[in-house]
């Protein structure tokens, strides 16, 4: 899973990316702009796999990862050529976490004025938009360009019908995360990763002596139907470089429960629809991430493209269960352990073993 820090310059993007990772990357306010991302990996924190273990006692024991990356902040009203290297990277990404100063700084605001959360997250959709935009007509004039040269297949001419409906629904202001496409469709953008259709987290940086006076902010950003979530950045970064026992302390002074790795696990998982499977046994343990409504197949080809290519039959049984009897032998004893089709549709905290032949 591939999370993007995106935002204006100077919000707090690479700070919030060290509290993250335990990273150390520069924040100097006075430093250029970085021209490449910041890329850090983060274990998932999941107390299931932990117990797996115990039950287990396997090899390894592998988490599921979530992959931060943090990039300079590139979206303006002078913002570069949308299909440029960097952009291509930024929408590589399965969602976008956008981050929102708001915290004072006099001199920031004369070098990157940004104005308040709200206009800036304004802001940055409507570049959003507008570099989908460019994208969607640049590739209507290639396609009307190939009609004068005889190019005219049924499957060039259903692209064009979609990129028609995208084209318009961008003219209107409206992000394509809104649209209502049917499965091909969906199928025949999917190789755009168009800006708007990512998911997007709003997140409100703020000074720690702030952190209980955004709520009204948060609110309205969360009334335009995006997530969002207030953060004191520095804080974070500052407690990300204690020890666990210090750290604990500190967030209970300022009322925040957890540690900001699990909060963004929450965050992100919630944000893209993402479940958690567990393949487990003897060599290993290991957390799974897929998408909310993926089948049996598709959790095979997570694991190997070869289980999905020969699949035969899921062999599941739940989490909670095991740990609620003890054993697999107690759950086949009880008739809690299942043989699911293709068609399963997997839950979270689903343990499954894949049968197949290829």
């Amino acid at each position: 899973m591939n999370i993007a820090l995106v935002g204006l310059p100077k919000s707090g993007k690479t700070t919030i990316f060290n509290a993250l990772t335990g990273g150390n990357a520069s924040t100097d306010k006075y430093a250029p702009a970085a021209t490449q991302a910041n890329v850090g990996v983060v274990e998932v924190t999941d107390e299931r796999v932990a117990r797996l273990s115990a039950i287990y006692q396997p090899k390894k024991t592998i988490h599921a990862q979530i992959e931060y990356r943090d990039y300079p902040g590139i979206f303006s009203a002078h913002a570069e050529n949308p299909d440029n290297a960097l952009y291509s990277d930024i929408k590589a990404n399965a969602g976008f976490v956008l981050v929102l100063r708001a915290f004072a700084d006099e001199e920031l605001e004369g070098l990157f004025a940004a104005g308040s959360p709200i206009q800036q997250l304004s802001a940055f959709e409507d570049e959003m938009i507008l570099a989908d935009l460019i994208v969607a007509e640049r590739r209507i004039e290639k396609i009307e360009l190939g009609y004068k040269r005889g190019v005219k297949t049924p499957a060039v001419q259903f692209e064009e019908k979609v990129l028609r409906q995208v084209c318009q629904c961008l003219q209107g202001g409206r992000p394509l995360r809104g649209l209502q496409l049917h499965a091909e469709e969906e199928k025949t953008l999917r190789g755009y990763r168009f800006f708007s259709q990512k998911p997007i987290l709003a997140l409100i940086n703020c000074a720690e002596g702030e952190y209980h006076d955004l709520g009204g902010v948060k609110a309205e950003i969360e009334s335009k139907g995006y997530a969002a979530e207030v953060i004191a950045g520095r804080f974070e970064e500052e407690l990300s470089k204690l020890d666990s026992d210090e750290a604990t302390i500190f967030r209970e002074d300022l009322g925040i429960p957890e540690s900001i790795r699990e909060r963004f696990t929450h965050l992100c998982y919630r944000l893209l629809g993402y479940i958690s499977f567990f393949t487990v046994g003897p060599d290993e343990v290991r957390a799974w991430t897929i998408e909310e409504g993926d089948n049996a197949v598709t959790a095979a080809g997570k694991i190997h493209s070869d289980l999905a290519r020969g699949f035969i039959r899921a062999e599941t049984f739940r989490y909670e269960d095991l740990i609620a009897h003890g054993s697999e032998k107690a759950l086949r004893e009880k008739g809690l352990f299942r043989l699911e089709g293709k068609d399963y549709i997997v839950r979270d905290g689903d343990v499954i073993n894949v049968r197949f032949s290829v």
